[in-house]
């Protein structure tokens, strides 16, 4: 058997697949559920006569039930085969959980769909496997990589809000739910079908490198790992330090300020006077800067420490929603859009680069898969939490200085997390993406 393969560099780094894949499924998890739900909501209330309280709740049973189910779906992400079973499976499901909202009569019936279904879809095509995969194929190229996947999400809001605007006001309600579902699939499961849980199942090395070959020096001083020195915790290990359950409580409150406040952002604009369409259109604004802003923090990771630039973003991101609330014209509203576009969402990009420089990634699907439930928590409480004070006051600005208050308290718990310190202990034997001996040349 030859083993050529193993040793000149591929013209194209398959890693760059399984990159794109995430950027797809984020974008349909951002798009098709967060904003969704607030381009459904008045005329679903306007038809079924439901509250917001009751609609956002099965956004919360969706996004609670599918991150309890993350420690268990986790360590998938660290499985040879597992993610090639996991995710088309948990392609289908997703779109079927959009489906069946258009035969939806009863809140039970809605629950049991998108709630229910919906998070079992979610679990098996969420971040803890998607990313695990993702930051096996990749090291020294470690920031560019989770920087593309992150151009996912914001795409959501560009696309999503204002097509199914347009789409609910073509076809009606009902039917928009049953194409976006058919979008999904057609759309995710053929490129779940192609993903590879890491490098050395299909005989590469991480970053395209060749084997024997020295990698070029990282930005910033050297300060991102190499194959040889990375040290990468298990999930025991990591349970044991502090700055583990700092991370986790600090996602928790953050994550708060991210589906919980989307989601209301075009019922709140509404709320001002201003119509669905220039809401979904300051959405898209938003979008766009998001993506840019993915490349404008991709290259500031490369350079100054990611802990230093989290507790930036948090203090950004709460002046972002004080900017919302202080909105009194179309000027303001796009102003606010490019601002929070730029300064939002970038906190998934941040919090996964600070994980794996924490833990390493050997285990990293283990580890995210406990940390999960915590962003779960803030996620699917968000939403409902928000509408029910809105629904309590009348305004959404008890709502969103919760926001505000959420955000600072983050920053408070990452300023207070450092470096775990790994256990002395025998060298832990090589997992099963041991970059320096290949499967393929190992079989030659």
């Amino acid at each position: 058997m030859s083993t050529a393969t193993t040793e000149r560099a591929p013209r194209f780094f398959y890693g760059w697949v399984i990159v794109f894949a995430a950027a797809v499924k984020g974008a349909f998890n951002v798009g098709s559920a967060v904003f969704a739900s607030s381009v459904f909501l008045v005329p679903m209330q306007d038809d079924l006569g439901w509250s917001r309280t009751l609609i956002f709740g099965a956004l919360a049973v969706r996004t609670l039930c599918g991150g309890l189910l993350s420690p268990i779906v986790g360590p998938m992400g660290d499985h040879p085969w597992a993610p090639r079973l996991a995710l088309p499976i948990g392609s289908v499901l997703f779109g079927l959980s959009f489906m069946l909202v258009k035969w939806a009569d009863t809140p039970l019936e809605y629950y049991l769909s998108y709630g229910v279904l919906g998070a079992a879809g979610l679990a098996l095509t969420s971040n803890p496997i998607l990313e695990g995969v993702v930051l096996k194929w990749f090291i020294r190229r470690r920031a560019q990589a989770i920087m593309w996947m992150q151009v996912g999400p914001p795409t959501g809001p560009m696309i999503f809000p204002l097509l199914l605007t347009l789409l609910i006001g073509a076809v009606g309600w009902r039917d928009a739910w049953m194409w976006m579902g058919i979008a999904s699939i057609a759309l995710f499961l053929p490129l779940s079908l192609l993903v590879r849980t890491s490098p050395a199942s299909m005989g590469l090395l991480p970053d395209g490198d060749r084997p024997g070959q020295e990698p070029p020096p990282s930005l910033g001083g050297g300060r991102r790992p190499s194959p040889a020195n990375e040290r990468s915790f298990t999930r025991r290990e990591a349970l044991r330090s502090g700055a583990f359950w700092l991370i986790c409580v600090a996602l928790m409150f953050s994550i708060i300020g991210l589906p919980g406040f989307q989601s209301h952002w075009v019922p709140y604009l509404v709320e001002i006077d201003f119509s669905s369409e220039t809401a979904a259109t300051a959405v898209l604004v938003f979008g766009l800067f998001s993506v840019l802003a993915r490349f404008v923090w991709g290259f500031l990771t490369a350079r100054y420490d990611i802990r230093n630039l989290m507790i930036i973003q948090a203090l950004l991101a709460a002046l972002g929603v004080l900017f919302l609330l202080n909105v009194q014209n179309a000027v303001m509203m796009y102003a606010w859009a490019v601002y929070h576009g730029l300064t939002l969402a970038v906190f998934f990009q941040l919090q996964a680069l600070l994980t794996v420089t924490y833990f390493g990634r050997g285990h990293i699907g283990s580890i995210r898969g406990v940390m999960f439930p915590f962003i779960t928590l803030g996620s699917s409480a968000g939403p409902i939490l928000l509408g029910a004070l809105r629904d309590w006051q009348g305004s959404y600005w008890v709502p969103f200085l919760v926001v505000v208050a959420t955000w600072l308290v983050a920053a408070a718990l990452v300023f207070m997390t450092r470096p775990p310190q790994p256990v002395d202990e025998p060298a832990p034997a090589a997992t099963a993406d041991a970059e320096t001996a290949p499967k393929a040349e190992a079989a030659s």
